[in-house]
């Protein structure tokens, strides 16, 4: 009976990191999904705007590490928490001059500081709630979760905004936080009271000598450079798509918007399916391959196909691939790494990965000034995607370095 009530826990666990999870893109996008309104409305430029979704990246370079070691150090729990207290609370910053454009982005930066705490906690939830058949599919929930946020920002919130008030999206997201913060401190619990697997780690060794041996790991290494290729032309691909689709084949904006709907959706859909299949047949290698594989193919498709439904299509089948390989990135560094250290190692890869995309973005965009067009931003991506598959090729199998 405790085995089976514990077994159900581990579920209400993840539901709210979930929740939590799925706040932060919430938070992260619910300006750029109105700023043609704010343009009009409350005279900031577009600049300035701008700056409400790229402190969130920025932010993350610098933090993720620490958070990585906060959360190996003092648990998922603790680690996780303080982000979830600055993205629960910050919100009711914005309430306070709800016009103000300082107040807003001093609101995003805190928004944005407690981000790294909750997405590099993922691994750690399930390592230490999760038998390790399970570790996989956990991992792909609690990304699906980003997904979530992401679409239900860029949907909402325009609706708020025209059918009640901008003032009225601030408040409800607010309330959102604030429950958020009851959730996890109330109902989340730091540990079970039984280990779901066996200790795989000697706790006498030294946390910052730990760290320093796994950049001496020929996988991790060839992981981080998957990672940051995989997160940056996934942000690069996704930043620029709409214009891409305008400029090359006419596609109006609101129809390309509907191309970036179809490829959160498939990767919502691939994001459940991939990681709950990779862990049915114990392999995370094959899904490296083929996203990578996908992704050069749908980025060619991009580039010549002229009907908005086909690119719909390809869009989906891009996200479902390309975006689900990113639970399987971070579970497979958690395997190598171990349990001890699968905090910092998610830091590490989400650290390099967002580096990579402030470099990519501006770079596409400056080909794109170059050149005249968008098909070098896309062969340049393409390019990087056969490194990503040539790193898939090399890297051995993780799935059974702890089993």
């Amino acid at each position: 009976m405790k085995e089976q009530k514990l077994s159900i826990y581990r579920w209400v666990n993840l539901l709210i990191y979930m929740y939590i999870a799925a706040l932060t893109q919430l938070y992260w996008l619910n300006f750029a999904a109105i700023e043609t309104y704010m343009e009009k409305s409350l005279k900031i430029s577009a600049m300035n705007l701008s700056l409400l979704t790229l402190v969130f990246p920025l932010l993350y370079i610098f933090l993720s590490i620490p958070a990585g070691i906060i959360i190996d150090k003092k648990g998922f729990k603790f680690g996780v928490g303080i982000g979830v207290l600055f993205t629960g609370i910050a919100p009711l910053l914005r309430l306070i001059f709800p016009n103000s454009f300082s107040m807003l982005l001093l609101s995003q930066i805190v928004i944005s500081i407690g981000q790294p705490f909750i997405l590099n906690g993922i691994t750690k939830l399930s390592v230490t709630w999760f038998p390790k058949d399970e570790e996989a599919t956990a991992v792909g929930l609690g990304s699906l979760a980003l997904f979530i946020g992401m679409i239900v920002s860029l949907g909402l919130t325009p609706y708020i905004v025209n059918s009640y008030s901008y003032l009225s999206m601030l408040k409800v997201y607010s309330l959102l936080g604030v429950i958020g913060v009851v959730l996890y401190f109330t109902l989340i619990k730091s540990r079970p009271d039984f280990a779901v697997r066996d200790e795989e780690y000697n706790e006498s060794e030294l946390y910052f000598e730990g760290i320093k041996n796994l950049f001496k790991i020929r996988d991790f290494v060839i992981l981080g450079f998957i990672a940051m290729i995989g997160i940056g032309v996934f942000n690069g691909f996704a930043t620029w798509l709409e214009k891409m689709l305008n400029e090359m084949h006419g596609i109006s904006m609101i129809n390309a918007g509907k191309v970036s709907t179809m490829l959160i959706f498939g990767g919502i859909v691939g994001s459940i399916i991939i990681p709950l299949v990779s862990d049915k047949v114990s392999r995370r290698k094959p899904f490296l391959i083929i996203a990578s594989i996908m992704g050069m193919i749908d980025l060619f498709l991009l580039i010549i196909l002229d009907s908005l439904y086909l690119n719909m299509i390809n869009g989906f089948v891009m996200g479902f691939f390309v975006i689900s390989a990113l639970p399987i990135i971070l579970i497979a560094s958690a395997e190598i790494a171990g349990d001890k250290y699968a905090g910092i190692s998610v830091a590490y890869l989400q650290l390099l990965g967002n580096a990579a995309a402030v470099g990519i973005v501006p770079f596409m965009q400056l080909l794109r000034e170059k050149t005249g067009n968008y098909s070098s931003s896309i062969i340049l991506l393409m390019i990087l995607m056969v490194l990503f598959l040539f790193f898939s090729f090399i890297i051995k199998e993780t799935s059974s370095i702890n089993s």
